[in-house]
């Protein structure tokens, strides 16, 4: 079977979602609405699909069935109909398959609900060329009538009609499953719909290399891609198509000209120079089981880590490396090839990244989640209440510190010649990290030089450079926060800052610049001199911050809830180009970036290289 192209007849998509129920057995889902969004904006690029199209979001009956029945009904000859449906599937007594809606009543689907009877009538009577039915909802191979009570029933003999094809999300006894949502306000597609999203939008579904996404191949990539999450989903497709529907064109890359050419085509140029260096192509690969910690390069190592595992690829192969299980699900200190966290019992471990194997110990007990490396020297705060500091990488001890009383609540850093971190007082040393601290330290070797006591409790949100410590003090309720920044040599305020709202994540300080993004989607750059603004007027992102702000010299790099990671000019804070992609939320954290190539974990636990 060959594709056939775009051709010159109407591409038109309809795209329904209801996600809002008034019936309190019909529970509300967060996944229509983003699938039909997503798939909105890729149907509708001229580049990728190039359709028309109509979306409509928890409509009313009367509302569907007249847009279903105009939809078919003023197509004809040439023209392709696409018609996706994302909501509860609910089967009556008789074994029929309706599609809730808000109004539905389980109890009364068929004068209350769409029946799958009314859309197979009006398909019936469409007179287009081709016509595409994808069902995200539950039984939905029901809408199949070589399915009804037989599994095994042959697809071809599905539907009658030239050219008609129906894609379903399971079979006529499976559930359809939403995505894995980060939290109240940040939903992810359905997972059958995510995978035809991802594979259209990469073009990664492209299986045969010939710049065009048939529905053929993008059904293969979804099912083979459900299998590779384990997911308990079945698609099903059935139908009678002469020629493959084209559904998607690959977005065109930029070539890459070579030397000979681009000496052939400049002239007064001497062609002896150096020879163009290609740019890096993207690429990812799976590291995780699901959301998980933003990458770190250690030692030519990518460390993704999720709770009690650290997944860990060669940068150069891009291949993974044997897994690390952890006893402690808080995340180690790297250096090198080398991660150092608590082991059985909670003594202190080195384990090799490429092997996954031991490499030294001490019986010291550390706590969880609060190693800290910096100068090549680990710093380990104990269960006890103290503080080690260990020459890396053979674990020699260089000095330690007692409690005397205080509780170390973050990993230490360096800066200015000393040794910083959050305490507070606790008769309990085993406390969370970050949850009792309202004050600073300064340590130089194994003895303490100055301490601040902030006002209010202190939040884990914080950062050190030489030039200043910068704390980021609680509310007491409702109101905002109060970035203060410290001298790192003697403790002294040198300013502060009330926020409009509370940090989305930990700040970051590039140059002179103190950046953080809040609640409300602002974007805030302060002078590290001042603590006055930078920018005017204040800049916003689509969706709150889920990382920390990553800087590369004068470029900056943001990953918000809207699904973008987007590129600014630091100085100016202008976004430059963004890039679709919802990153996992690590508020410590944040993409790694080398040698010209951004590396960010994905909500599904991938981990995406993108050439800057």
């Amino acid at each position: 079977m060959i594709s056939q192209p775009f051709g010159n007849g109407n591409r038109g998509a309809l795209l329904i979602g209801t996600g809002t129920y008034d019936h309190p057995e019909l529970p509300a889902l967060r996944s229509p609405e983003v699938d039909c969004t997503r798939l909105d904006t890729i149907l509708r690029d001229p580049q990728i699909g190039g359709f028309e199209v109509q979306t409509l979001i928890d409509a009313d009956r009367a509302t569907l069935e007249r847009a279903i029945g105009e939809f078919f009904l003023d197509a004809w000859g040439d023209d392709v109909r696409l018609l996706y449906l994302s909501c509860h599937g609910i089967v009556s007594r008789s074994d029929k398959l309706h599609f809730a809606i808000r109004q539905t009543d389980p109890d009364r689907p068929s004068y209350t609900a769409i029946s799958a009877g009314f859309l197979h009538d009006v398909m019936d009577e469409c007179r287009a060329r081709s016509i595409v039915v994808i069902l995200d909802c539950c039984y939905s191979g029901l809408f199949l009538p070589g399915a009804k009570g037989d599994e095994s029933a042959r697809f071809e003999e599905a539907l009658s009609g030239h050219g008609r094809v129906v894609i379903t999300a399971g079979t006529r006894s499976q559930r359809a499953w939403e995505g894995q949502h980060l939290d109240a306000e940040t939903s992810a597609p359905s997972l059958f719909t995510g995978m035809l999203i991802e594979g259209m939008s990469s073009g990664a579904a492209d299986l045969n290399g010939d710049g065009v996404v048939t529905l053929q191949e993008l059904y293969r990539y979804a099912c083979e891609r459900l299998h590779q999450e384990g997911a308990a989903q079945t698609p099903r497709m059935g139908g009678e198509m002469q020629y493959d529907i084209a559904l998607a064109k690959v977005r065109k890359k930029r070539k890459q000209r070579s030397s000979r050419t681009a000496s052939a085509g400049t002239r007064g140029r001497s062609s002896a120079g150096p020879r163009t260096q290609l740019k890096p192509q993207p690429w990812q690969t799976r590291a995780a089981s699901g959301p998980a910690r933003q990458p770190v390069l250690s030692g030519g190592v990518l460390v993704v880590h999720e709770t009690y595992r650290l997944h860990a690829i060669d940068l150069a192969s891009r291949r993974r490396l044997p897994l690390i299980q952890m006893w402690y699900p808080g995340s180690p200190a790297l250096y090198e090839d080398s991660a150092y966290l608590p082991g059985k019992g909670g003594h202190l471990q080195v384990i090799d990244l490429r092997t996954g194997k031991p490499r030294a110990s001490h019986p010291v007990r550390v706590r969880d989640g609060l190693l800290g490396m910096s100068n090549d020297v680990l710093y380990a705060p104990t269960q006890d209440g103290g503080l080690y500091a260990f020459a890396a990488p053979a674990l020699k001890p260089l000095w330690s510190l007692p409690g005397n009383g205080l509780t170390v609540a973050s990993a230490p850093q360096e800066a200015a010649g000393y040794v910083l971190f959050t305490a507070g007082e606790s008769s309990a040393p085993d406390d969370a990290a970050g949850y009792g601290a309202d004050r600073v330290v300064a340590v130089s070797e194994g003895r303490e030089v100055w301490s601040y006591k902030a006002e209010a409790p202190l939040s884990p949100d914080w950062v050190v450079t030489d030039q200043g410590v910068y704390v980021v003090l609680q509310p007491q309720g409702p109101s905002c926060q109060r970035i203060v920044a410290l001298n790192p040599g003697n403790g002294h305020v040198l300013w502060s800052f009330d926020t409009k709202a509370h940090l989305a994540s930990a700040p970051v300080v590039a140059g002179e610049a103190l950046l953080f993004g809040d609640a409300d989607h602002r974007l805030v750059a302060l002078d590290t001199r001042t603590g006055t603004p930078r920018w005017n007027p204040e800049k916003k992102t689509e969706g709150r911050l889920l990382t920390r702000p990553c800087v590369v010299g004068d470029t900056l790099f943001t990953a918000d809830r809207a699904a973008k990671l987007i590129r600014w000019n630091l100085p100016a804070g202008r976004k430059v180009r963004s890039h679709d992609l919802l990153v996992s939320e690590d508020r410590q954290g944040s993409p790694a970036v080398d040698d010209g190539v951004v590396y960010a974990t994905d909500s599904r636990g991938d981990v995406h290289a993108v050439p800057l």
